[in-house]
């Protein structure tokens, strides 16, 4: 089927998915990018002129050479190119699963007590389990961490003795195997083990950790002895105990979780016994032992979990009010002054008695409010807690101070709140450049995939973001696109005059609406929903005309005056177009037009749209 009438049948992208599953993988379109400055300042950095082909950056020109015939052109004026963020550590897009107890025949009750434990009491024991095998990325996650500059993340598991091994994957949207990197990155471990029974303390989980890696170490010796023919036990098939091997060996580096300086020192006795490679995962005391890291090179990934910020005392005492208030007024706002004490012969019963005693006396005045007691802990105590937490915050520059390695992950935070805590960091101390390594090219280093990325370089992969500012010193710096292995997304600016909707419209609702295309009118459900400042997201729900499947695009825009403008995305087997609307608001009436592109070509369709709101007790429409 042509891709015109294909688009005219559709309007709402229902593609043919025959044909768009034939298709080979989608191959990013040769991009020319003019305008932009790479680096993070106008003073810093050099105007240029970007090709990108095949995922790649194919050149780096001066900023007047002409675009190549055959590249799609992006004007970049104004913005600043950075190489995308790499999430050196995030929990989203992996579920760990409890790892299989037992893994041995039952126990013989009736049989006398063993010597030693059972070689399958596998509790918190997975290091085969594969984050690249499990990995389910929702979209909106991966657009939301492109939106905040990354390009790149190490998805892992965690929270298990040995929790299996994370993959190195890009944030574009495509099928798991287009995406991986590096499908075992790293093994992961913790002091933790979920369920119940054995291990489920600290002894426990440093026991089950010493023991499994003894038992690695005996499956080798076995399967050496049984190589060369000696007498000894044929090694059993354990995946889990072929990994063990590998991590003994120093051949995958653990990742380990820990926070506080005493939990790391554990993890580096431990690998010192067994001579294994480790890496640090949260580390906010790692500053306590930065000298023991930096002499083993063992890098940490700064998970940036130093909790809420503290009010500082300093600064509160010194706005404070001066001497001079009366005693009966309260220091602070909702600190009620010091009552006087009730006499030791006065009872509640006399204090109940008093209002009736004195019926005929003149009116009291207004009453006074009742006493609100408020504890204020003692200043020391208030000291002492603003000072953990400016240690826990100012662990980065400590290390950095040290030469221990570093890098930042969101762990179970959202990405724009990960660069919003490193541009604290700045705001704090840390340098500018010294942060910006550690989200780029220091983090690349770290993840062994410097060669690649990190940086905007001729040869580099084709990752890195346009943004409208320095986003680790300016907090209004917003990315306009973001390119992933040559994939680009980009994010509109919003308009500022006329942004807010018109008085009493509001989008918020179910509307059933009606596309003319040249072949027979395509009918749909539009849910939205608005903010006061007229964003707008929302599903267009219809039906795929070729296997009568349902068919959902995800949109989103912005409503200003009654102009409604939204935008949306489909790839389907590979075969993706961008469909957006052109909308006018008449209270529960809309109009307008919707087009259908496809990036990188000259197929393009606009037809007119028409719809209404369904009223609060209606129901969806059937088409």
């Amino acid at each position: 089927m042509r891709k015109s009438s294909l688009l005219v049948a559709l309007c709402l992208v229902p593609w043919t998915l025959s044909a768009a599953s034939a298709q080979a993988p989608p191959r990013p379109q040769p991009t020319c990018i003019r305008g932009a400055t790479i680096g993070r300042s106008a003073e810093s950095g050099t105007e240029a002129v970007l090709l990108l082909k095949e995922g790649r950056i194919e050149a780096v020109l001066d900023a007047g050479a002409p675009a190549p015939p055959g590249y799609r052109l992006v004007d970049a004026e104004g913005t600043f190119c950075l190489p995308a963020f790499l999430d050196a550590y995030t929990r989203t897009g992996c579920a760990t699963p409890e790892p299989v107890k037992d893994q041995d025949v039952p126990v013989n009750t009736s049989a006398d007590v063993g010597i030693d434990m059972r070689l399958a009491n596998r509790k918190g024991i997975q290091p085969a389990f594969r984050a690249a095998l499990a990995l389910e990325v929702d979209p909106k996650d991966a657009k939301s961490w492109r939106e905040a500059g990354f390009g790149v993340w190490l998805v892992a598991p965690g929270g298990q003795v040995l929790a299996g091994s994370s993959c190195l994957a890009v944030t574009r949207e495509a099928a798991a195997r287009d995406v991986v990197l590096v499908p075992d990155a790293f093994a992961h471990a913790a002091f933790a083990a979920s369920g119940e029974g054995y291990p489920s303390t600290l002894m426990g989980y440093v026991a089950q950790f010493r023991q499994f890696l003894l038992d690695a170490a005996r499956q080798e010796e076995l399967g050496q002895r049984h190589e060369e023919r000696r007498p000894g036990a044929r090694p059993p098939f354990d995946r889990e105990l072929e990994v063990g091997a590998e991590i003994l060996g120093g051949a995958r580096r653990i990742l380990c979780e820990a926070d506080r300086a005493v939990d790391i020192e554990r993890w580096i006795s431990l690998s010192d016994e067994f001579g294994l490679s480790i890496g640090i995962v949260g580390g906010r005391e790692a500053w306590r032992v930065a000298s023991k890291l930096a002499q083993q090179d063992i890098p940490v990934i700064l998970t940036l979990d130093f909790g809420p910020e503290p009010k500082d005392p300093a600064k509160a005492d010194a706005k404070k009010p001066g001497a001079g208030k009366s005693a009966e007024e309260p220091d602070e706002p909702g600190v009620a002054p010091q009552a006087a004490p009730r006499a030791a012969n006065e009872t509640p019963e006399a204090e109940a008695a008093e209002p009736a005693a004195q019926e005929d006396a003149p009116a009291a005045g207004p009453t006074e409010p009742a006493i609100v007691w408020e504890y204020e802990e003692p200043l020391a105590v208030r000291r002492e807690r603003r000072r953990l937490w400016e240690e826990g915050r100012d662990c980065a520059r400590v290390l950095r101070e040290a030469g221990v390695r570093f890098a930042f992950g969101t762990a179970r935070e959202k990405p724009g709140k990960l660069v919003e805590k490193v541009r604290s960091l700045v705001e704090a101390g840390l340098p500018a450049e010294v942060a910006f390594e550690a989200l780029t090219d220091g983090a690349a280093e770290i993840l062994g995939v410097s060669e690649d990325l990190g940086k905007v370089e001729t040869g580099n992969d084709a990752t890195f973001a346009l943004w409208t500012g320095d986003p680790l010193t300016d907090a209004k710096a917003k990315t306009r696109w973001t390119f992933v292995d040559g994939f680009p997304t980009e994010f509109p600016k919003k308009e500022e005059s006329g942004a807010k909707p018109a008085e009493g419209v509001n989008v918020g609702g179910l509307w059933t609406i009606e596309i003319q295309g040249k072949e027979g009118p395509v009918r749909g459900d539009l849910t939205l929903e608005m903010d006061e400042d007229g964003s707008t997201r929302g599903k267009l729900e219809t039906e795929n005309p070729f296997d009568k499947s349902d068919l959902v695009i995800e949109l989103e825009g912005n409503l200003s005056g009654t102009n409604l403008k939204l935008s949306g995305k489909l790839d389907l087997g590979g075969f993706q177009a961008e469909l957006a609307f052109s909308l006018t608001i008449e209270g529960d009436a809309l109009s307008g037009q919707a087009t259908v592109t496809v990036p990188g070509s000259d197929v393009s369709e606009t037809q007119s749209v028409s719809g209404n709101r369904v009223p609060k007790n209606g129901r969806r429409s059937e088409n």
